[in-house]
């Protein structure tokens, strides 16, 4: 019974990852609306859950599928870069989304103990990957919309001048 379980999980898995490696970069940019930031999720959120200590220990499988892309792979220091990471991040977060949904399921007809643990386990390993992606999009759209210098950072970015000052920051 556990195979079973543990091949379902693989299974989603792939066919989530696929599914949405499969999605065009506008409709991606589409789905912004969806993930945008909410209010709760200010700086001190973020820091309290420490998400940018612990976020460089998860690897990027952007560029594990055909037509895939890394996100250490696209220049944040033009305009084109940065939509293309937003982009990449709604696919991510989406893709952890629909991978999270069976949770229940299994933890409801999983059948005792084993259940619980199979469903346990779609919540812990999605759900710091979706922290992840919208740790990023909050950074990104800051970014974006001038309010945050780009910096060295698990972002994987490139080092832009201060908009303020023209320089780049202390």
């Amino acid at each position: 019974m556990i195979l079973y379980y543990i091949l379902a999980w693989v299974g989603i898995h792939l066919l989530s990852a696929y599914g949405c490696s499969r999605l065009k970069e506008r409709t991606l940019l589409r789905l912004t609306l969806i993930f945008k930031p909410r209010d709760f999720e200010g700086a001190g959120w973020f820091k309290v859950l420490a998400v940018r200590r612990w976020k460089s220990w998860f690897p990027d499988a952007g560029g594990w599928f055909r037509n895939g892309i890394s996100k250490k792979e696209i220049g944040l220091n033009c305009h084109g870069g940065r939509t293309r990471f937003l982009a990449e991040l709604n696919r991510a977060e989406l893709c952890h989304w629909l991978q999270l949904i069976p949770s229940p399921f299994f933890i409801l007809f999983g059948g005792g103990g084993v259940g619980w643990w199979m469903g346990a386990y779609g919540i812990a390993f999605n759900l710091p990957l979706i922290l992840i992606q919208r740790y990023n999009r909050k950074r990104l759209l800051g970014i974006m919309r001038g309010d945050e210098p780009i910096m060295h950072s698990s972002l994987g970015v490139v080092h832009l001048k201060h908009k303020d000052r023209g320089s780049p920051p202390p």
